[in-house]
This record gives structure tokens, C-alpha cells and sequence, in this order.
């Protein structure tokens, strides 16, 4: 069967095939590229492979026209009788009738008005009728019939038949039929039936009632080289299961309908027809018709170029379609063709149709430059296309519309003026494995419903986005590389364009889609765009080396990212105007400016993503963006790990933020974060940074923000840094391991609440300096290598205090507050810290011009009443949200409430360098050093503190330290209770000093103020060294086991006044050699060893004083000695007597009177 449908179709084709191939003319560009590879035999080859697959006409089975034409003349002219030049009229029946197997010629005859018809052959006739004329015969005009019948019917001219066939071929007939005139058949020009082969060849026919050639009922005859123009019907009707002619080089136009009409399942071949400006289709295919077109061209058509409607079939190849009125090719309500090779152009026509439930195959058509769409798919059609070319049209490429689907595989469609592939209306067609791309618009637009599935495709270098999703379309991406899509624009002022920014995909207006598996790359703008309300769903692509975002939603877009690997972009996922996405366990790296943008009012749920190694903040909140983020990863980046500013917002929880280059977070001006039980670790700078400037104003502003619950440890610096106009709650965070400070608070307007926090194995503990006024409460501040809570100078400090210990030594501390420091330490826990639980440092006050100091008042009060509070005067001392604030811009802080233990260093707690503030009802225990040391100007109010069991002394006043102490109590301490250095001056009032080495030590050069302390169970109950300028008034000094007062040492002298100094296991008082104490109305009892004892060279006065019940002497005097005696009441001690007489001492005596001394002594 292949070789004899090769030799036929060869065959049939002739020389005019051969020249045509040697021009080139006619042929699509699909099928010339064919020819340039295989030749056109090829093509043939290959066009009636596919009609032998989908629909095998009987070419076998088709005459040799010319073997068969040259026989039946040559007979003809040997056997037959001749008929010329007569003229037959009106019969009743027909004109000319040759049967019965007779072969005659028939020529020149006018042949008119036979009721019958013109000239019949039948029952095996045989001859030639030639050039006769034929008009107005009531039956065809020319009819054969009959099967041996073959005359060969050439040149005639049949005119006027208004109620019969011009040629009528039936009954088996064969013969041919060729070069005629048929004009005004009132049927059928040529009418070919019943199993008929007669060929067709180079006739006009035209003018016909009905249609020009009518093939049917099993007719396999051979139309070739035929004129058949302006026909009422069809130019060329086949109809009929059995029905399979040749149609090869006709031309058929101008009919007043389709141009070749097949129906009723007819068959057949179409060949190298040119069919143009017919009212109807060029050709229409119907009824489950299923006929092979090759190589025609079908043009300028009313209709569709080829229509194939109601279960037609067909094979199209190498055919040209062009300009037609609505597509070059239409497959309608269950049309279903196999259409390759084709060519769909034209300045008036869409490329190809499927409507209404039609189907077919498209294989590697050309569909190009057409005005309407490319191809259009609607009304629940499932063709498949592949390896077309669709491009260079006026519309979109595919446009699928009402429902409309199928599957393009394979296709090349590009350069549309409009989009790509546009699918609207619930449309779902199915797009693998295209290339889409240099379109005027999107390369594919979904809109109005659209759905379907993209798969395996290519979209680039499209003037809009390369995917486009609006108006609630729903479709699903697999697998597509969308990548640049770029439009050009000469810009005014430039004579160059320049690119505008087009994303790769693009959803919004209410867009939906699901996006898996796609490369999303190198777009000259964002990656993917999500606006106005659309939700997609992004999972598993890879959105990367786009110039701007890779995924930016705007407009209330409400897309859902999952599992992306999104990097290499200048941002990773940005979301503003009120955007809502969901992105969770994604990966976001290697962005440029940062993983995550959240600003002008964008929102969005982050959640379980792994954002690493990003150029600038890996999340940037700012400009009232409010995003929730949750259990993320954000690590390694080369600045931040997350930066809220200017009105940002949001809530972090649970994230995992470490090892980025500067801090972990940063919040400034005017942010207003939750940030809570995250792990915050291992940052080059620290863990968390707030403070009130940077961003685009000039001018810090205040942050308000919380930082609650998380566990903030090993970052190189700082655990928490509160800035200039920094106000965050600190809340509940574990800070630890190795910072430098945990929290640090610098700056004037430095504030916020750190409470409830567990700090330990910092360096320092809590840091504040700079005027920061932080409240303190509640927190558990322990272990730290130096300090607990450090207090300290903007700069270098004016005085420095004596270093506490050897600098090798030195460890650190829990809380540090400096010069200018302020704020409220309160209720907190602080203990074991390496150098001191609690440091508070200061500096010296420099005189300011008073102009410049009101002018300063000024601003403070303009500041203060923007946020309806009155300015704290510095004689006023209170205490305003915790914070007490003085004007000078002195360190006051308030420690209150704190529980203070433990600490290896020299010190518990430190306040020194011109500090100011109030230690006040804080537990300071089992210090290994001091307790409380007050140095170097600072003048602290200290009230009702519990000091106990120190290593060293309770509380240590050293050189140039001042302060109040009142209501304390001080007890159990291996040194002193209080120590006061040289040159200190502290006002001790009202304190409890019990258990220690000494109750009250004044070391040589000390002094200060000591009024109503209860002294007592001391190893000695006050020892005063040599220059010591102390003042005792109305204290109780009792129960110690040495004296009760020892004074020692040259020196300036001191000053005890109304004591009650009773019960101690040593004198009452002993004053040494070279000292010159005053002491006076002091009431000395009970003491075990005497009550006063004045040593060789001890000087001084003992004025009004009661000596009594003293277990020795009241009064003793060694010999050198030298005190002022007047108007003391010396009685009832155990021994009798004046021991200053008894020793011969020379006891000057008052002026006032003499001593009284009672019936006992």
C-alpha cells in the first residue's frame, strides 16, 4: 500500500508538481523547510504517512488519467461514428444518446432545449464529445453513466441548465472530463456519484444554482486543474462514507459559500488547490468527513480558511491559510483534525480555532502575522499543538477563552502584539514545554477565571510580565523557566530608550495560581509581583538573580510562599500597602540589600524560613510594616539579622537570629517591635540595638518596643544596647555567655524598663552610662566575670579613683552604671559577679554659662511637654517612671529592692566618680570584698540597705566619697561595718552596724557625719585612726568586744557627742597616744575594761560626759597624758578613784567647773 500511494500520488501530481518545487513557489516556510532538508517527495511521504495512519484513502485504487484518456480517444477515433456541427433542438428526449457500448465522436454540435439532456453516454459507451454547445437542456447536459462507460468529455460549452447538473457522471461511470465551460447549472456544474471515477480536469465551472462539482456516493474520481467560481453553494461538495476523490490544483472562489464542502464522513485528497474569497469556509469539513489537504492554499475567505465542525476529521499538511475573514483554520462542536505543516497568516484572519468541544492534533504549523489571535481555544475544547510556531500576530498568540483547554507542547510563540498565551473564563488549557518570549505584552495572561497548567516552559524577553495572573484566574505553574522579560522606552530628554522595569510573573487583582518548581530569574525588576488582593500559592521555585525583589507584594496581596529558595536577588521577599503574605520554609540567602523588606503598611506571616548570608538586614521593617515572624533561621548576614525603624512594627517570636557581622536586631526611631522568646547568639556586635536616630530625618526620635522571653548569649559585644531615646521593655530574657555587657544604656535620653531578666556569665551585667535612665527591676543578674551593675563616665573620667585592684586581676562586674547614667535598679537579684555586683561611676560636674543652662532647661521642658510630663527640677530629687533624674546631668541612680550576693572581686556594689542616687532597701550579701563602696565624689543617698557578711567591709567610703546612709543595717563582715577612707566625708544617720571586725572605721584622713547608728557586737564598736576629722553624735555603741569608741593616732581631731556608748568588752572609749579627741554628753556605761581610757600623750577634752558602772576604772589616765577634764559625771565604776591623779598625770582642768565625781569613785 505505501509504494502504490507513493506512485499515485506522484502520479497525480504530474509536471506541474515538479516545476513548483523547482520555484519554490507556493509552499508554507514549514513546508519550504522541509524541502530544503528531504525534498519535496518527502513532504509527500510524509503527508500520506499521516493520511495512511489517521484516515487511509483508497489511493491504490485511483486511474492513470493519462494511460486511460490517450485509450479511450484512440478508440474512439478508430471505431466509433461521428457527429459534427449539427444542430439538435427541443427534443422531448435527449439530445444525443450514445449506449450500449458504442464509441462515438460527438463535435461542434449545438445541442439545446432536450427535455431528457443534452448528449448521454451509457452501458459501456465509449467516445469523445468535443467542443460542442449545450444550453438549456432539462436534464444534465451532459451525462455518463454506467459502469465501462468512458467517454472523454473536452472543450464543450454547457450554459443554462436551470434545473439539471451541467455534468452528470453515475452508476460506476469513468471516462474524463476536461477543459469545459460549465456556466449556470441550475445543480451541480459537474456531478460525479455512485461509485463514479470520472476525472475532472481544467473546466470552468461557474454560476452554478448549487455547487460547482458535486462528488458523492462513493465517487473516487480525479478534480484537477479546475476553475469553480461564483456557485450559489459550495464550490466543490464530497459527501459520503465511500466518497474519496482527488482534488489536486483546482482553483475555487467567489462562491456564495464554502469554497470544497466534505460531509457525511467523505474522504479524499486535496492537493495544491488554491480556494480564495468564497463567502463561506474555504473548505468545510463536517460530519465526520476526514479527507487529506496538502499543499493547498486557501485565502481571503468570508469564513474560516478550513472549518471542521460535527465530528469532521481531516489531515492538513503543507497547506498555506491567509487572510481570511475569521481563522485560517476552525475546528467547532467536535472537529477534530490533524493539521502539520501549515502555514496561518493574514492581515484579517485569527491562525486557528477550537470551539465548542473540537479537538485535533497541530504539529509544527506556522501561525504568523495573523490579525486576530494566533489560535484560539474555547467552549471546553482538547486539542493538542505542538511544535508550532505562532508569532508576528496583531492579538495574542493562543488565547483560550470560555472554557476552552487542549495541551501546546513543544510550540515557539513569540513576538504577539499582545500577549502570548491569554486564558480567560475557565479556560484550562495545558502549556509544556513552550518557548515564549519577544511579546509585545505578557507572555502569558491569565484573567477572568483563567486556569490550566503551565509545565516545562520558557518565558523571556516579553514587554509586560512574563506570567500574568489577574480577576481571580487560578492556574498552576510547573517546572517553567520565567525568566528577564524587558520593554524599552525612550524616556523624554533621551534619544536612546532605556529599559522599564517588567517582573517575570505578575498577580494581582484578585489573581490566584499555584507556582512549583520554576526558575524565576534575571528579571531587570522583581521576580514575581503580588498585588490587589491576589493569592497565590509559591512553592519549591527558585527565584534568583532578579535586579530588584525576588517575590514583592503590594496592595493587599495575600500570596503563600512555601519552601522557595529564593537568592541572588537585591531583596528577597518585600511586602507594602497592607500585603499579607505567608512565607514559610523558605530559603532566602545571598540578597544584596536583605532577606525580607516589610514597609508602607505591609504585613505578612513569616514562618519557619532559613534566611542567611544576606548583603545588608536580613529583615527590614520600617514605615508602619507589621509582620508576624516566627520560628526563622536568620543567620551570617554581613550587617543586621533584623532592623525595625521609622514606625516599624511587627511581632518576632521563636526565631533563631545569630552570627550576623554587626548586630543581631536593630531597632531605631520611632519602632515599635514585640520581639519575644527568640535565640539571640554570636553576632560580630551584639545582640540587640535600639536607639532613636538614623533613618531619613535628621533628628532622633523615641523607640518603644518589648523584648520579652527570649535567650540572648555569646554575641562578640553587647547583649542588648539601649540608645539616645531608646525605651524598649526588656522582659523576661535569658542574656549570657560572654558578653561584653548584657545590657548596655547610653546616652541622655536613653530609658526603657529591664525587668525580670536572667543575666549571667557576661562580662558586666547591666551597663549604663551617658545619662541613660533605664528602669532596673526584678532581674536575676549572676555570675558575671566583672561586674553585676556598672554605672560610668561618658569619657575619660576627671578624677580616677584608685584602681580596686591589681589590673590583671580585674574580672567584671553585673551592673554598671555611668557618668551621667541615671535610672532605677530595683528589686533585683544580683550576685557572684567577679569584680563587683554593682559599680556606679560618675563625673565632675563643668560650670556652664547660665544662658547656656536655661537654654538647655528650655528644650528639656519643650521635650518634656510633648509627651505631658513637667521637667524634674534638681532640688526636687524624684522619681519619675522609675527613673530619678537630675539636672546637672549628674549619674543618679536608684538601686532599690535588690538583692546583691555573692562576688569574688573587691566590692559588691560601687558607686564612685561624682555618682549621685539612692541605694535604698537593697539585701547586699557574701560579697568576698566590700559590700558597698562609695569613692571618688560620689554622694549617693543609701537607706535602708541590708549589708551583711562581706569578706571585707560592709560598706567602704573611700577617698573624696560622700553619700547619706541612713536606716541600714550592716552586720556580719570581716572588716569594718563602715569604713571611711581618707578625705571622705559620708553622713551616716540612723544605721544598724553589727558583727563585723569593726562596727565604724574612720581611716587616717577620714570623716563625715555619724548621728542615732546603733553599733554594736563588733570585734570594736568605732575605731577612729590618726588624722581622723569624724563627728559622732547620739549614737548607741554597745555589746562590742573590744572598746566602744578607739581613737589612735595624731591628727585632726574628732567630735563625740551625746553617744550612749555602754556594755562593751574594752573601754567605753581609748584614746591614744598623740590624739585629741572632743568628746561630750556622752553617757559611758557598763563597759567591761573602764570607761574612758586615755593613753601616754593622748590629748583632747571630756566635757559633761557620764561615766559609770564601768567593770574598770571610770576614768583612766596614763601617765603623759593631757586632756581637758570639765563638769563629767564619773560614779559607781568598779575602781575607785581618779587614775589620773594616781598616776601624777597634770590634769588640766575645764574652765567651766570641776569634775563631779560620785560617792562611789
Amino acid at each position: 500500500p505505501e509504494a502504490a500511494a507513493e506512485a499515485a500520488a506522484a502520479a497525480w501530481a504530474g509536471e506541474a508538481a515538479a516545476e513548483e518545487v523547482a520555484a519554490g513557489e507556493r509552499a508554507s516556510p514549514a513546508a519550504k523547510g522541509v524541502g530544503e532538508e528531504e525534498g519535496w517527495a518527502s513532504l509527500l511521504r510524509a503527508a500520506y504517512d499521516v493520511a495512511r495512519v489517521l484516515s487511509p484513502p483508497a489511493l491504490d485504487a485511483l486511474p492513470a488519467a493519462a494511460e486511460e484518456e490517450a485509450a479511450i480517444e484512440a478508440a474512439a477515433l478508430v471505431a466509433g461514428p461521428r457527429l459534427r456541427n449539427n444542430r439538435i433542438e427541443d427534443n422531448a428526449g435527449v439530445g444525443v444518446s450514445v449506449a450500449d457500448g458504442a464509441a462515438a465522436v460527438v463535435e461542434g454540435n449545438s445541442v439545446r432545449g432536450g427535455g431528457g439532456g443534452g448528449v448521454s453516454f451509457s452501458s459501456g459507451a465509449r467516445g469523445v464529445a468535443r467542443k460542442n454547445e449545450l444550453q438549456r437542456n432539462g436534464g444534465a447536459q451532459i451525462a455518463i453513466s454506467g459502469r465501462g462507460t468512458a467517454p472523454l468529455v473536452v472543450g464543450n460549452a454547457l450554459r443554462e441548465a436551470p434545473a439539471a447538473a451541467g455534468v452528470l457522471c453515475s452508476a460506476g461511470a469513468r471516462g474524463c472530463v476536461r477543459s469545459n465551460e460549465i456556466v449556470g447549472a441550475g445543480k451541480a456544474g459537474v456531478r460525479v456519484c455512485e461509485g463514479s471515477s470520472t476525472a475532472v480536469e481544467y473546466n470552468g465551472v461557474r454560476g452554478g444554482g448549487e455547487c460547482g462539482i458535486s462528488l458523492s456516493s462513493g465517487a473516487t474520481s480525479r478534480v484537477a486543474a479546475n476553475d469553480v467560481s461564483r456557485n450559489r453553494k459550495a464550490g466543490v461538495l464530497v459527501w459520503g462514507g465511500e466518497t474519496r476523490p482527488l482534488l489536486c490544483r483546482n482553483t475555487v472562489h467567489d462562491g456564495e459559500q464554502a469554497g470544497i464542502y466534505l460531509y457525511a464522513a467523505a474522504r479524499g485528497v486535496l492537493l495544491r488547490n488554491e480556494v480564495y474569497a468564497n463567502a463561506g469556509a474555504g473548505v468545510l469539513i463536517t460530519e465526520g468527513a476526514h479527507p487529506l489537504l496538502l499543499e493547498n492554499m486557501l485565502r481571503d475567505g468570508g469564513d474560516a480558511g478550513v472549518l471542521v465542525h460535527e465530528e469532521g476529521r481531516g489531515c492538513l499538511v503543507g497547506n498555506n491559510v491567509h487572510s481570511n475573514a475569521t481563522y485560517g483554520v476552525a475546528a467547532l462542536n467536535g472537529g477534530c483534525p490533524a493539521a502539520s505543516r501549515n502555514w496561518l497568516h493574514g492581515r484579517r484572519q485569527g491562525g486557528l480555532l477550537v470551539d465548542d468541544a473540537g479537538g485535533g492534533e497541530y504539529f509544527r504549523n506556522e501561525v504568523e502575522g495573523n490579525a486576530k489571535s494566533g489560535v484560539t481555544l474555547r467552549g471546553a475544547c482538547r486539542p493538542t499543538l505542538r511544535a508550532n510556531r505562532i508569532h508576528h500576530g496583531a492579538d495574542s498568540g493562543v488565547h483560550a477563552l470560555l472554557g476552552g483547554g487542549g495541551m501546546l507542547e513543544g510550540n515557539a510563540i513569540y513576538a504577539n502584539a499582545q500577549a502570548g498565551v491569554a486564558v480567560e473564563s475557565g479556560a484550562a488549557p495545558t502549556l509544556r514545554r513552550n518557548l515564549i518570549y519577544d511579546g509585545l505584552q505578557s507572555g502569558v495572561l491569565y484573567f477572568d477565571g483563567g486556569m490550566g497548567t503551565m509545565e516545562g516552559n520558557e518565558v523571556y524577553n516579553n514587554m509586560d510580565a512574563g506570567v500574568q495572573i489577574v480577576e481571580s484566574s487560578d492556574p498552576t505553574l510547573l517546572r517553567n523557566t520565567l525568566r528577564e522579560q524587558r520593554r524599552e522606552e525612550v524616556k523624554e530628554g533621551h534619544s536612546k530608550p532605556s529599559a522599564v522595569e517588567v517582573a517575570c510573573v505578575w498577580v494581582h487583582s484578585s489573581g490566584r495560581g499555584t507556582l512549583t518548581d520554576n526558575d524565576i530569574r534575571d528579571s531587570f525588576h522583581h521576580g514575581v509581583v503580588v498585588g490587589q488582593d491576589a493569592a497565590p500559592l509559591l512553592q519549591a521555585n527558585r527565584v534568583h538573580n532578579n535586579r530588584r525583589t525576588g517575590v514583592f507584594v503590594q496592595d493587599g496581596g495575600a500570596p503563600t510562599l512555601l519552601e522557595n529558595d529564593i537568592f541572588r536577588n537585591t531583596v528577597g521577599v518585600e511586602a507594602v500597602d497592607d500585603a499579607a503574605p505567608v512565607v514559610r520554609g523558605n530559603t532566602l540567602h545571598r540578597h544584596k540589600l536583605g532577606g525580607v523588606w516589610v514597609h508602607k503598611g505591609g504585613g505578612g506571616t513569616y514562618e519557619g524560613n532559613e534566611m542567611r548570608e544576606n548583603g545588608k538586614a536580613a529583615v527590614r521593617v520600617w514605615d508602619h510594616g507589621n509582620p508576624v515572624l516566627k520560628g526563622n533561621s536568620i543567620w551570617g548576614g554581613r550587617t543586621v539579622g533584623l532592623l525595625v525603624y521609622e514606625f516599624g512594627k511587627g511581632h518576632y517570636v521563636d526565631n533563631e537570629i545569630h552570627s550576623h557581622r554587626s548586630w543581631n536586631i536593630e531597632v531605631k526611631r520611632n519602632a515599635f517591635p514585640l520581639i519575644e522568646r527568640n535565640k539571640i547568639h554570636s553576632s560580630a556586635y551584639g545582640g540587640v540595638y535600639c536607639h532613636g536616630g538614623g533613618g531619613t530625618h535628621l533628628e532622633s526620635e523615641e523607640v518603644r518596643f518589648t523584648l520579652k522571653d527570649n535567650e540572648i548569649y555569646a554575641n562578640t559585644g553587647i547583649g542588648v544596647s539601649i540608645g539616645d531615646d531608646g525605651s524598649p521593655l526588656v522582659e523576661g530574657n535569658h542574656i549570657h555567655t560572654g558578653h561584653t555587657a548584657a545590657v548596655y544604656v547610653a546616652g541622655a535620653s536613653a530609658r526603657g524598663v529591664v525587668a525580670n531578666n536572667l543575666l549571667e556569665g557576661n562580662k558586666d551585667g547591666i551597663v549604663i552610662r551617658e545619662g541613660g535612665a533605664p528602669r532596673v527591676e526584678g532581674n536575676t543578674i549572676r555570675g558575671q566575670s566583672r561586674r553585676g551593675v556598672l554605672a560610668t563616665a561618658r569619657g575619660p573620667r576627671l578624677l580616677p579613683a584608685p584602681p580596686l585592684q591589681a589590673p590583671a586581676a580585674r574580672r567584671s562586674l553585673g551592673v554598671f552604671v555611668t557618668a551621667r547614667g541615671q535610672g532605677a535598679v530595683l528589686r533585683n537579684a544580683i550576685s557572684d559577679s567577679g569584680l563587683c555586683n554593682v559599680e556606679v561611676r560618675g563625673e565632675e560636674r563643668r560650670a556652664a554659662e547660665p544662658e547656656a543652662e536655661a537654654s538647655e532647661l528650655n528644650k528639656k521642658k519643650a521635650a518634656y511637654a510633648s509627651l505631658g510630663m513637667l521637667v524634674p527640677l534638681s532640688t526636687d530629687g524624684v522619681v519619675i517612671a522609675g527613673a530619678l533624674t537630675d539636672e546637672s546631668g549628674a549619674t543618679t541612680v536608684t538601686l532599690r529592692l535588690n538583692a546583691i550576693s555573692g562576688g569574688g572581686g573587691p566590692c559588691s556594689v560601687l558607686l564612685t566618680d561624682h555618682a549621685k542616687g539612692f541605694v535604698k532597701e537593697n539585701s547586699i550579701r557574701g560579697a568576698a570584698g566590700d559590700g558597698l563602696v562609695i569613692a571618688h565624689g560620689a554622694d549617693p543617698d543609701v537607706v535602708g540597705n541590708t549589708v551583711a557578711d562581706c569578706g571585707g567591709s560592709g560598706v567602704r567610703v573611700r577617698a573624696g566619697g560622700k553619700g547619706r546612709l541612713q536606716n541600714n543595717v550592716v552586720s556580719g563582715h570581716g572588716g569594718a561595718g563602715v569604713a571611711v577612707g581618707a578625705a571622705s566625708e559620708p553622713d551616716l544617720r540612723g544605721n544598724r552596724l553589727k558583727a563585723s571586725r569593726h562596727g565604724l572605721l574612720v581611716e587616717e584622713g577620714g570623716g563625715g557625719h555619724f548621728s542615732a547608728n546603733t553599733i554594736e557586737a563588733n570585734g570594736c564598736g568605732v575605731r577612729l585612726l590618726a588624722g581622723a576629722t569624724a563627728q559622732l553624735r547620739a549614737n548607741h555603741i554597745a555589746g562590742n568586744a573590744g572598746a566602744g569608741v578607739e581613737v589612735s593616732g595624731a591628727g585632726g581631731p574628732c567630735l563625740l557627742v551625746e553617744n550612749e556608748i555602754h556594755a562593751n568588752g574594752g573601754a567605753g572609749v581609748a584614746v591614744g597616744d598623740g590624739a585629741h579627741p572632743l568628746l561630750e554628753k556622752n553617757g559611758i556605761r557598763d563597759n567591761r575594761s573602764g570607761g574612758v581610757h586615755l593613753a601616754a600623750g593622748a590629748r583632747g577634752k571630756l566635757l559633761r560626759n557620764v561615766i559609770e558602772r564601768n567593770a574598770g576604772r571610770g576614768l583612766r589616765v596614763e601617765a603623759g597624758a593631757a586632756p581637758v577634764l570639765g563638769e563629767n559625771f564619773v560614779q559607781s565604776n568598779e575602781e575607785d578613784g581618779d587614775e589620773a591623779a594616781a598616776a601624777g598625770a597634770a590634769v588640766p582642768r575645764a574652765e567651766e567647773g570641776d569634775d563631779v565625781i560620785g560617792e562611789e569613785s
